[in-house]
């Protein structure tokens, strides 16, 4: 893990989160999900470029955005994923949906410290990470060196083995420039 090498307070745990949104105003969603980790879930939060991607699985949704972000956290797993829900909640994403239809907000705990953890509700590393590029490139943006702790792999090096044909580059951003 080379980006969160040195945590600013023993208790914080180092997190690395999905942020994806293909319905309604995408990035503003995006933008206050951020804006909101930032203030209640995440420290030294950093957040990687904006893509725009097409839906996985052959889906005939709207186009995502996706980025992803790093940081530290003082909630265990289970608190996280209760807090995540909450902000997706918030964004108006119905909890009964069927899995993969769009949404406004979808936020995913990717990475929790070097953790495994296999529970009904909650797998990390998040179980289909590896073979996902709207997951992998906007996370080796920011942290390439992080290893997969279940594949013993880097992000850098799982990112290079999946076709990124569907992900482009835009120049929208979540956070303001000044911003750390």
């Amino acid at each position: 893990m080379d980006t969160l090498a040195h945590p600013p307070d023993p208790a914080l745990r180092p997190v690395a989160l999905g942020l994806g949104s293909n319905l309604g105003a995408r990035i503003e969603h995006l933008r206050d999900a951020a804006r909101s980790l930032r203030e209640e879930v995440l420290v030294e939060a950093r957040f990687s470029g904006v893509y725009e991607t097409v839906p996985a699985y052959g889906l005939d949704q709207p186009a995502y955005l996706n980025a992803c972000c790093v940081g530290w956290t003082r909630c265990d797993p289970q608190d996280l994923l209760v807090a995540l829900k909450d902000l997706e909640s918030g964004a108006g994403r119905d909890p009964l949906a069927p899995r993969f239809s769009s949404r406004p907000l979808d936020l995913d705990i990717l990475l929790y410290a070097n953790e495994v953890v296999a529970t009904p509700l909650l797998t990390i590393p998040h179980a289909a990470m590896s073979e996902r590029a709207f997951v992998l490139v906007p996370l080796a943006e920011i942290a390439g060196g992080w290893t997969h702790p279940a594949l013993g792999r880097s992000i850098a090096d799982l990112v290079a083995g999946v076709d990124t044909t569907g992900v482009k580059v835009t120049n929208l951003r979540l956070t303001e420039a000044h911003e750390p």
